[in-house]
């Protein structure tokens, strides 16, 4: 048997991830002929059917999850040594794949700016999502996380900053309603809060624990949602300090009733075998700079 061609290995986990021959298509830009026959290609060489075709798009033979299973983690090696290899150049030049929470993507976008003015040869790409993407792909070479210090021994983190949390209302409503002076004065007033996962947050549980479900007039997973719903005068709600530059936008108040909020540290982390890439240092040591400035107001 010749040796197999890695390429097609590659295409051939793409189709069993995503479930189709178009959807693997789009992944890999390759037209859906194109990804048909590297797939055939490569089970004549391997004399066995990977695939069964269906209703659904196309199912794993048992040949076809032995190479899911083991294929994984060598796409995943494959894709780290590529990363740490391309990325190990002295010249600040290149992509730069960078996983952030969702509501803080929208402020990256300023910085990144000013960032690209004294490295233009730098390109950044933003993937923004609330999941924790893995950094041992390599398809991701690092990621600004709000939380706890990490577990994971293949990871670096830096702390860039701590995140504050304060609850604000806007004027409209604190003519209409007043503010809040203690504690036992949150079930008299109204509040837009964040939804899900974020409901966890220690100054967010700590007010779900004594609010009534009335009181709560508007929920979403979004703090970009809960500052204009704020500002809308819809209710009392909590901006973390990444929200904050927004505030020109109009006359807030902060609001402090006696709840006590911890900081929350963010990281910028990456993967060990980064740990020399030119990139990743340049961006690192600019936003360890530029963040406090950034957030004051």
């Amino acid at each position: 048997m010749k040796n197999l061609n890695w390429d097609d290995i590659r295409i051939a986990l793409t189709v069993a991830d995503t479930g189709s021959l178009s959807a693997a298509g789009q992944q890999l830009e390759m037209t859906h002929s194109t990804v048909l026959r590297r797939v055939k290609q490569l089970e004549n060489q391997l004399g066995q059917r990977l695939f069964i075709r269906h209703q659904r798009g196309y199912r794993l033979t048992e040949v076809g999850h032995q190479l899911l299973e083991k294929g994984k983690s060598v796409a995943a090696d494959m894709q780290l040594l590529q990363s740490s290899l391309t990325m190990m150049g002295d010249s600040p030049s290149g992509t730069l794949r960078i996983s952030t929470v969702s509501d803080f993507s929208q402020f990256l976008v300023p910085l990144v700016a000013e960032f690209q003015q004294q490295y233009p040869s730098i390109q950044i790409e933003v993937v923004a999502t609330d999941e924790i993407l893995t950094l041992n792909r390599g398809d991701i070479h690092a990621a600004l996380r709000v939380g706890s210090s990490l577990t994971e021994p293949d990871l670096i983190a830096k702390p860039l900053m701590q995140v504050t949390l304060s609850y604000f209302a806007s004027g409209c409503y604190a003519e209409r309603f007043g503010l809040p002076q203690t504690l036992d004065e949150v079930t008299q007033h109204r509040w837009v809060l964040p939804a899900g996962g974020k409901q966890r947050i220690p100054g967010i549980k700590a007010l779900y624990d004594r609010l009534e479900p009335e009181n709560i007039v508007f929920k979403s997973n979004s703090f970009h949602d809960i500052y204009f719903a704020v500002l809308h005068g819809m209710g009392i709600g909590p901006f973390e300090s990444l929200n904050r530059q927004s505030q020109a936008q109009g006359p807030i108040h902060q609001v402090d009733f006696g709840l006590a909020t911890e900081a929350s540290p963010m990281w910028m982390v990456y993967h060990k075998d980064l740990k020399d890439s030119i990139r990743i240092k340049l961006f690192q040591d600019y936003l360890m700079k530029a963040l406090p400035a950034f957030i004051s107001y």
